[in-house]
């Protein structure tokens, strides 16, 4: 199981369907991001099963940084029980900062063991016009650091070798899913964590959401029944009693406000709202 992760244009999906040896993801040439959404494409490679996990482009022309890093959060389901290796296509080129705190993000989300299971993976090696891949890392402290904490090491996808170097990358993949099968960074039980929290903190708001409901309703009422607006009666009729409510409501707005009045007002309000009080104490106490 195989999560791919980059920013857009660094031919993730193209990678993907390399190592399925067929057209799974979509790939088109364009200044947009193509892959808005997590999927999951499998096949057999070499005799052996492999699931290849497409994510959103690190900074998407569509999506959002806080949408993007949801939706890549999500691959943990698609990659159950865990994945055996993060794939992190690069482009040789300058690694930017920006990229850097993205990756940082993620090994935050996932986990500091990501990096045991983490493999990078270089695009269009002919970039390099001859040049070591090695040579290329020395020029970059902050690349060459990253790559050095990624212990799944790099390879290079030569345009011009593509096959060959597919080959030996697929080779590379299917020993590290060897030596990590049985293994997982721990991602399926965090995101069960996050689950519990996430209800948890559905729980706490919809529980807020009734304590001020029933507050306000009744302190309402009780300012109501104070100022006698509304009797405490029950037994007669839902229609005539409105009549009433409505009718009183209109006599002491034409009245003039007395202290005694508000007084009055406040204490039903007082006393009503001490009840929703006391109901909600548990909640109120968290």
């Amino acid at each position: 199981r195989i999560i791919l992760l980059g920013r857009t244009g660094t031919g993730r999906s193209s990678s993907g369907n390399t190592i399925l040896g067929r057209s799974a993801f979509l790939v088109e040439v364009s200044p947009c991001s193509v892959t808005s959404r997590c999927k999951r494409q499998s096949g057999t490679v070499g005799g052996r099963s492999v699931s290849v996990i497409d994510t959103p482009g690190l900074f998407h022309t569509h999506l959002s940084s806080q949408e993007v890093m949801a939706e890549v959060g999500e691959c943990v389901g698609l990659s159950s029980p865990g994945p055996h290796v993060f794939l992190v296509t690069l482009q040789p080129g300058r690694f930017t900062h920006e990229e850097r705190e993205a990756f940082e993000w993620i090994k935050a989300r996932f986990g500091p063991e990501m990096t045991r299971f983490t493999m990078v993976l270089f695009t269009c090696g002919d970039q390099l016009k001859g040049k070591r891949i090695e040579d290329f890392l020395e020029e970059s402290r902050e690349l060459s650091e990253f790559v050095g904490g990624c212990h799944g090491g790099y390879h290079v996808f030569d345009n011009e070798r593509i096959l060959d170097d597919a080959g030996h990358t697929v080779e590379s993949l299917q020993k590290e899913a060897e030596v990590k099968d049985g293994q997982s960074p721990g991602l399926e039980k965090r995101r069960e964590e996050e689950e519990r929290t996430r209800e948890e903190e559905e729980a706490r708001k919809r529980a807020e959401r009734l304590f001020w409901c029933e507050l306000v309703t009744a302190l309402g009422k009780g300012a109501a029944e104070g100022a006698g607006i509304m009797g405490k009666d029950k037994g007669k009729g839902k229609a005539l009693k409105k009549a009433k409510v409505v009718e009183k409501a209109a006599a002491l707005a034409a009245s003039p406000l007395s202290i005694s009045s508000a007084a009055k007002a406040v204490g039903g309000a007082v006393r009503e709202g001490s009840k929703v009080l006391y109901k909600h104490r548990k909640t109120l106490l968290r």
